[in-house]
């Protein structure tokens, strides 16, 4: 236990001021639950069930709070705490609750989720292993993914740094080049992080890391962390000699429920990127939220995770879902995209859209480039941003 602790301390600091964490009043490091505490601000923080905890103790306290109508009394008295943005953050806690289990399977499964949600998928993947290809030839990587829900690129570069884990996706003919071990991957990938609000995402990674054999990596090389991605803070010793490549996929800048959020999303991916990086985007065209949105993504599997929509037609002129579960997600042009880059104040960027995307070649099995043209290209936008201090 004491030496899980101390390697998830190596990786990250307080989410509050960016501080060390260090162990709280001496406590045994021996117990299942390690209280941490802040050496600058004292704030307070966990390592329980496994995984590290850097919620600010406001927010635990409320996603805390006993029943909805228990939340209703106290927002109607006024008495939280929170900010505006906070509390929509904790509107994203709330509804990620339930689902955990179902998203793998139905949304992020690589080979039995909905294929409006897996092409989209297929092609993250592949655009990003291709990127991190070409960095890890001669370059130390971290990875960080922001908004890493039940660990989708925790497992798939994981299984590249191991020979013999995920074993099934090894042996599947459409997974099994990109699933394969890489000693490239072995050797110079020092680490994988990922970042999720939801206390039941993290956990349901970690079970699915146990299930395709990739424990021991756990702590070691993968580190799942509750955190909040706006404010989470590396510890930067050993790692500032590191290329740090930040991704943020699927639609998680969208679910950022204002436009706050999202600006202050990718000023936290720039910090992290520092002194050298690479931040890589991905979200939905709007251009395509009406007809292929409602009508075809939204489809039977993805609305069982997320739930029935419920959208006001407001929401839909603003290209915004809302379901019943609390799930919100932002539909972006390429102008929105690049206003939000200008507001985070990354200068070196470039915004891709189906007009200048290229299909990545070598996984044909996985997803041919005419299904990157047909079933991804019309909706999908891709930023792509070096870092340098």
């Amino acid at each position: 236990m004491s030496t899980l602790i101390h390697k998830n301390l190596s990786i990250a600091n307080c989410s509050t001021c960016g501080s060390s964490l260090k162990f709280r009043n001496g406590k045994s490091q021996e117990h299942n639950e390690i209280d941490l505490e802040c050496i600058n601000c004292n704030s307070i923080y966990s390592f329980k069930n496994g995984y590290l905890n850097l919620l600010p103790s406001k927010i635990r306290e409320e996603i805390c709070t006993k029943g909805i109508l228990a939340r209703k009394i106290k927002d109607g008295l006024h008495l939280s705490k929170l900010s505006k943005n906070e509390q929509d953050l904790v509107k994203g806690i709330l509804a990620s609750k339930s689902m955990a289990k179902q998203y793998f399977r139905n949304v992020v499964h690589p080979t039995q989720a909905a294929w409006s949600a897996r092409a989209y998928e297929r092609f993250e993947d592949i655009f990003i292993v291709n990127y991190l290809n070409s960095l890890l030839k001669n370059k130390e990587v971290a990875f960080i993914d922001a908004g890493s829900g039940p660990g989708r690129f925790l497992i798939l570069l994981g299984s590249k740094m191991s020979v013999n884990s995920c074993r099934e996706l090894k042996k599947n003919s459409e997974t099994d080049v990109l699933y394969r071990y890489d000693d490239m991957y072995d050797k110079n990938l020092r680490y994988v992080i990922g970042i999720d609000y939801s206390e039941e995402m993290i956990s349901h990674s970690i079970r699915l890391m146990k299930k395709y054999g990739l424990e021991q990596y756990l702590y070691e090389r993968i580190f799942p962390i509750t955190g909040i991605a706006q404010n989470f803070h590396l510890n930067h010793k050993g790692l500032d000699r590191i290329h740090k490549v930040i991704v943020c996929t699927f639609q998680t800048l969208g679910n950022q429920e204002n436009m706050d959020l999202q600006v202050q999303l990718l000023e936290s991916m720039k910090r992290l990127a520092l002194p050298h990086g690479t931040i890589i985007i991905s979200v939905f065209n709007k251009k395509r939220f009406k007809d292929f949105g409602l009508r075809t993504f939204y489809g039977r599997e993805v609305k069982q995770t997320v739930g029935e929509i419920i959208n006001s037609k407001q929401d839909e002129e603003n290209s915004i879902v809302r379901t019943k579960k609390g799930v919100y997600s932002k539909w972006f042009s390429k102008d929105d995209l690049e206003q939000i880059f200008r507001k985070a104040r990354i200068s070196n960027y470039k915004i891709m859209d189906e007009k200048s995307l290229q299909p990545v070649t070598g996984y044909e099995q996985y997803l041919k480039p005419s299904e990157q043209r047909k079933d991804v290209f019309p909706r999908a936008i891709v930023g792509l941003a070096e870092v340098k201090s």
